[in-house]
C-alpha cells in the first residue's frame, strides 16, 4: 500500500490566504513555494537514520503563474495545485539515505511577494557565463582537476535559477515582520499577549485590513502592506514592545526582525533579512499549520 505525504492540512485557511494576501501575478511574475525538512525538529537518532543534517534540507520548489497565455487566468484552483503537488507518494521524495522525510519535521514555505522571472533569467545567464569563463580558463591552463570541477558545476546552472526566486522580488506588496518566541516561553498566555501587542501596534500604525498576523509554531509573522510603511520598520518593532501588557515582554522574544532587503537596520538585533519567506497558512508546519489570527479586520 502506497503512503503519501499530507501537506495541506486546512484548505479553508489556504483559501483565505489566497483571497486576501496573494495578488494576481503579472505576465513576467511567479510565486515560489518550497518544501523543506528542518533538522532541528529531528532527534539525533532520526538525523542519523534519515541523513538529514542539523540545518535541514530544501527539497522541492514549485512556481505558480497565471495560465491561459494572453488570457492570464488566475484563481484559487491554479494556486492550490502547486501545494497539492506535495501530497505525493513518499517513494517519490526520499532522503539521501533512501527513506521518506519525517512529516513532523516538514514545512511548506511561501515567498509572499511575486518574483521577477526576467531578473532570474538574467542572473542565471550571468552565473552561466561566469562558470563558462572559468571552464575555459581551466582548459587553457591544462588543469584537469579544474576542468572536472567546472564540468560538474555547469549542469547545475538551473539549480542556481531556482535559488534566485527568493531574492528577486518584482513588486514588494507585503513587508514581513518575523517574531520568534523563546522555546521556554511558548505557552498559550505568551502567544496571546504577543498577538494582542502585535494587533494593537498594527492597528495604531497601519489601520485594520492593512496587516495580517500569522500564528506559527514558534511565534508570529506579521505581513504589512508596503504602501502603509512610510517610516522606519523598526518603529513597528518598538511599538509592539510598548503595547505589550508585561514590562519584561522583550525577555520572551528570541528575535524580532523585518524581512525585506530594501530596508537596512542599525538597531542591534533588528536585522533586515533578504527575503520574506513564511510558513504557509493552512499547510504543514511540523504537526500543525499556521493560521491568520485577525481575519475579522479584513471583513
Amino acid at each position: 500500500m502506497a503512503e503519501y505525504y499530507n501537506m495541506v492540512l486546512n484548505e479553508d485557511e489556504l483559501h483565505w490566504f489566497f483571497d486576501h494576501i496573494i495578488q494576481k501575478p503579472l505576465e513576467y511574475e511567479t510565486y515560489m513555494i518550497l518544501l523543506a525538512c528542518r533538522g532541528k525538529k529531528l532527534t539525533e537518532e532520526e538525523r542519523e537514520y534519515t541523513k538529514v543534517g542539523a540545518r535541514g534540507e530544501m527539497m522541492r520548489e514549485e512556481l505558480i503563474r497565471c495560465k491561459g497565455g494572453h488570457k492570464q487566468e488566475w484563481n484559487f484552483d491554479i494556486y492550490r495545485q502547486a501545494f497539492y503537488a506535495y501530497n505525493c507518494d513518499k517513494r517519490s521524495l526520499l532522503t539521501s539515505a533512501g527513506v521518506p522525510y519525517p512529516e513532523h519535521a516538514m514545512v511548506v514555505y511561501s515567498v509572499i511577494n511575486p518574483t521577477n522571472e526576467i531578473d532570474c533569467i538574467e542572473d542565471t545567464f550571468e552565473h552561466y557565463n561566469k562558470e563558462r569563463k572559468n571552464l575555459t580558463a581551466a582548459i587553457l591552463r591544462g588543469s584537469k582537476p579544474g576542468i572536472q570541477d567546472h564540468l560538474v558545476k555547469m549542469p547545475k546552472v538551473f539549480e542556481h535559477m531556482k535559488s534566485c526566486h527568493a531574492s528577486h522580488a518584482s513588486r514588494r506588496i507585503w513587508l514581513d515582520f518575523d517574531m520568534d518566541i523563546r522555546k521556554e516561553y511558548r505557552v498559550p498566555a505568551v502567544f496571546e499577549e504577543a498577538a494582542a501587542a502585535l494587533h494593537r501596534a498594527g492597528e495604531k500604525l497601519f489601520g485594520r485590513g492593512n496587516f495580517a498576523i500569522i500564528k506559527t509554531n514558534g511565534g508570529f509573522h506579521t505581513l504589512v502592506r508596503k504602501e502603509c510603511l512610510t517610516f522606519n520598520p523598526n518603529n513597528f518593532l518598538t511599538e509592539v514592545y510598548e503595547q505589550a501588557d508585561t514590562l519584561n515582554f522583550h525577555n520572551y522574544i528570541e528575535e524580532f526582525v523585518a524581512n525585506d532587503s530594501s530596508h537596512k537596520s542599525r538597531d542591534g538585533n533588528n536585522i533586515i533579512k533578504r527575503s520574506a519567506l513564511i510558513p504557509t497558512p493552512g499547510c504543514r508546519q511540523y504537526d500543525t499549520y499556521p493560521w491568520v489570527v485577525n481575519k475579522e479586520d479584513f471583513e
